[in-house]
C-alpha cells in the first residue's frame, strides 16, 4: 500500500514539472520571437518584407535574408534531377522546355561598294564633280527559330536556326559633259568615255547559322541570373554584286559579275544575365555571344563586254581562315508568373571579323594584289522574340 502511495505521488509530481516546463517554454519561445531571434518561414510563392515590398518568386523567397547559401535551397533536394521534387518551386528563371521565334531587322556595315564616279573628263588629271554611285544593303528583315530542352531547372541545351537577306539596287547618270569612271570595271580595258552615259549596280547578301548549345545557371539572386552557354556554330555567308557601264562604241554595255561564299563551322561561347521584378513581370536583359568558324572564303569576278571588245577579265579566290563572330544585345522584355510566355525587345549588333567583302574582293582585283584582303562585316539593328514555355 505504502509503495502503491510513494509511485501515485512521483506520477503527480512528474505531471506538475512536465506542464510547468511546456509552459515556460512556450513562453520562452514566444519572447525570443518578439525580439526578433527567429523570422517565420514565408510563403515560397510570394511574400512581403516590413515595408509591403514583393519578394521574389522562387527558391530563396522561403528563406531570410543571410540564412542561405545558395539561391536554390531545394537542389539538392530533387530540384536539380531530372523530376524535380514535387516540394519545390520553380523559380523564375528556371530553364525550360519551349520554343521561340525571334524578328530580326538588321541592317550590314562595310559593305557598301562604290561603283561609279562623275568626273570632268577622261584625261590623267581629271577630277570628280560630285557624283558618287554607290550600292548600300538597307534595313532588311529575317528570323530565328529554335527549341529549348531543359534537363534540369539549371541545365538546357537549345538548338537554333538564324537567316537574313538584304539587296540593294542603284544607278547614276553622267551631267552635262562629264563622264563616269567605273570602280568596278579592270583598269586594264576602258574604264571611262565620252559614251559613258550611266551606270547601274545591284548588290545581295545573306547570311545563315545553326548553332547548338547547352546552357547553365553560373550565379543568381531573388532578382538576377546569370547563365554561361557552350557549343557548336555553322555559319555561311553569300555576297553578289552586278554592275553594268556604257563605255564605248567598241565595247558596249560591260558587265561585273561577283560571288563571294563562305561556309564555316566552329566553337561557340557564352554568357547572358537577367533582372526581374516579381511584382510586374518586366525584365531587363544583356548577352554576349562569341563563336570561332574555320571555313573557306572563296570568291569569283567576271567581266564581259557586250560587243566583245577588250576580251573577258576574270578571277577565281580561294582563302581558309578563322572567321571570329561577336555578338552583343540589350534589351527590356516581360514573363508571365508561370514562366509559360515570354516576350522580349531589344538592340543587337553582330561582327564578322576577317571576312572576304564584295568591295575588298574587287580592289584586290582591279589592283592585282591579294594580301591582307580581310575586312569587318557588321549586323547591326532591333530584335524581337517571343517564346513560349512549358
Amino acid at each position: 500500500m505504502g509503495t502503491r502511495n510513494l509511485l501515485n505521488g512521483l506520477a503527480i509530481a512528474m505531471g506538475c514539472m512536465l506542464t510547468w516546463n511546456v509552459a515556460d517554454a512556450q513562453e520562452s519561445f514566444e519572447t525570443f520571437i518578439g525580439q526578433g531571434g527567429v523570422e517565420p518561414i514565408v510563403s515560397a510563392i510570394e511574400a512581403t518584407d516590413d515595408a509591403g515590398v514583393f519578394q521574389q518568386v522562387g527558391y530563396h523567397s522561403i528563406c531570410g535574408d543571410g540564412n542561405c547559401d545558395s539561391c536554390d535551397i531545394c537542389q539538392t533536394g530533387g530540384c536539380d534531377s531530372i523530376i524535380p521534387d514535387a516540394a519545390c518551386t520553380p523559380p523564375w528563371w528556371s530553364h525550360r522546355t519551349g520554343v521561340f521565334g525571334e524578328f530580326l531587322f538588321l541592317r550590314p556595315g562595310g559593305t557598301d561598294t562604290v561603283y561609279a564616279i562623275e568626273q570632268n573628263d577622261t584625261t590623267a588629271n581629271a577630277f570628280p564633280t560630285g557624283p558618287v554611285g554607290t550600292t548600300a544593303v538597307d534595313f532588311s528583315a529575317g528570323f530565328r527559330v529554335g527549341v529549348s530542352l531543359a534537363n534540369t531547372y539549371t541545365t538546357s541545351l537549345v538548338v537554333s536556326y538564324t537567316h537574313w537577306e538584304g539587296d540593294s539596287q542603284s544607278s547614276i547618270a553622267r551631267n552635262g559633259t562629264n563622264v563616269l569612271n567605273s570602280q568596278i570595271i579592270h583598269p586594264s580595258t576602258f574604264t571611262t568615255g565620252g559614251n559613258s552615259l550611266q551606270s547601274s549596280a545591284s548588290s545581295s547578301m545573306s547570311f545563315d547559322q545553326i548553332d547548338g548549345v547547352y546552357r547553365h545557371k553560373l550565379f543568381c539572386t531573388d532578382t538576377t541570373i546569370f547563365n554561361w552557354s557552350g557549343g557548336f556554330r555553322y555559319g555561311q555567308m553569300e555576297q553578289g554584286l552586278q554592275s553594268q557601264q556604257d563605255i564605248s562604241v567598241a565595247t558596249g554595255l560591260v558587265t561585273v559579275d561577283t560571288d563571294i561564299d563562305f561556309n564555316g563551322f566552329g566553337l561557340l561561347m557564352g554568357i547572358d544575365a537577367e533582372r526581374r521584378s516579381c511584382k510586374t513581370g518586366m525584365l531587363c536583359y544583356t548577352k554576349g555571344v562569341a563563336s570561332f568558324l574555320g571555313g573557306e572564303w572563296s570568291g569569283s569576278y567576271r567581266q564581259s563586254n557586250q560587243l566583245g571588245g577588250g576580251g573577258v577579265v576574270a578571277n577565281q579566290y580561294e582563302d581558309f581562315r578563322i572567321t571570329p563572330v561577336l555578338e552583343a544585345g540589350l534589351g527590356v522584355g516581360w514573363q508571365s508568373d508561370s514562366g509559360c510566355i515570354r516576350a522580349t525587345a531589344g538592340y543587337t549588333a553582330t561582327c564578322w571579323y576577317n571576312a572576304l567583302s564584295t568591295r575588298s574582293y574587287v580592289d584586290a582585283v582591279r589592283s592585282g594584289s591579294y594580301l591582307d584582303v580581310d575586312e569587318s562585316i557588321a549586323f547591326v539593328g532591333l530584335t524581337s522574340q517571343l517564346e513560349f514555355r512549358f
